[in-house]
């Protein structure tokens, strides 16, 4: 279930620091430091956190959308599973997203991924099917906690996109 952040501050950073240094989260990071606390804001006007959390309670997850709101738009989105994969993560995962253009009525939503990111794939997925599409690769573009140097691929998805791939789709499965 997707829940605003703030009030799961103390577990959100228990999970957090309990995974802080596997290799598998080094791209959240995007560079060679670890932070090893999530600061969750007292507003939304700098940007949007909620948790993702499961039917016993615990946090499963952490998403987050900055906000550049001069041009009402999400300038960088962040998620981090703290599992394996998880179908409630994923279900609050696209409702998080919807949510960006449906409740809070964002333009576009913009966010990059390191390449070789395990989500990379999920991304591709999202921006073909909701009418998004891939800005460019920046290539050697950041050293990630293992050494390696990576590249950088940029993403943006509008609302008049999303509408008009979801309300398509909503369509089509009512005539079935």
């Amino acid at each position: 279930m997707l829940k605003l952040a703030y009030p799961y501050q103390e577990a959100l950073n228990k999970a957090w620091q309990a995974c802080v240094f596997n290799e598998k989260y080094q791209f959240y990071n995007f560079g060679k430091s670890w932070d090893y606390k999530i600061n969750l804001e007292d507003s939304s006007w700098n940007n949007i956190q909620m948790v993702s959390v499961g039917h016993d309670g615990n946090i499963l997850g952490y998403l987050a959308a900055d906000i550049y709101r001069n041009s009402n738009i999400v300038s960088n989105i962040g998620a981090i599973n703290f599992g394996e994969l998880n179908v409630t993560f994923s279900k609050d995962f696209y409702q998080f997203l919807t949510e960006l253009f449906t409740k809070h009525h964002f333009r576009k939503i913009e966010w990059v991924v390191v390449v070789g990111n395990p989500a990379e794939k999920m991304y591709d997925r999202i921006v073909d099917k909701y009418g998004g599409r891939i800005i460019g690769i920046r290539r050697d573009h950041t050293i990630t906690a293992d050494g390696v140097l990576r590249d950088e691929k940029e993403y943006e998805l509008s609302m008049d996109s999303f509408y008009a791939k979801t309300e398509r789709r909503h369509h089509e499965t009512e005539l079935l």
